[in-house]
């Protein structure tokens, strides 16, 4: 989980805030075969979005989920194969490593 997560379950997306990476991360749903997630970055601005402009952040959502791995947002996967170029590997491996555990009590909603 990240810092200060909240989701937006009707649109399989949560923002929250990455301490190791020090960025402020989209992260969108994938289903496949598997549901996995994609993690893209967002700016404390669009973060903020989900107070009180949430139809700017579903749009940053659905631009990200759409691009997938040629958003320029883009950081990181589930998937070990879309994380093959740069230095995803790390940033995968650093986001991981700063999750927190599960809270139910400090998971915030956007629906």
């Amino acid at each position: 989980m990240l810092e200060s997560q909240k989701t937006r379950g009707s649109k399989s997306y949560c923002i929250g805030y990455s301490k190791t990476l020090q960025k402020y991360i989209l992260s969108s749903v994938v289903k496949w075969i598997a549901w996995y997630n994609r993690y893209f970055e967002i700016s404390e601005e669009e973060y903020n979005y989900g107070t009180d402009k949430i139809e700017l952040l579903d749009e940053i959502a659905g631009e990200c989920a759409e691009q997938g791995v040629e958003s320029a947002r883009y950081l990181c996967s589930d998937r070990d194969d879309e994380n093959e170029t740069g230095n995803r590997k790390d940033t995968y491996a650093a986001l991981k490593k700063g999750m927190i555990p599960y809270d139910g009590d400090k998971l915030g909603s956007l629906d």
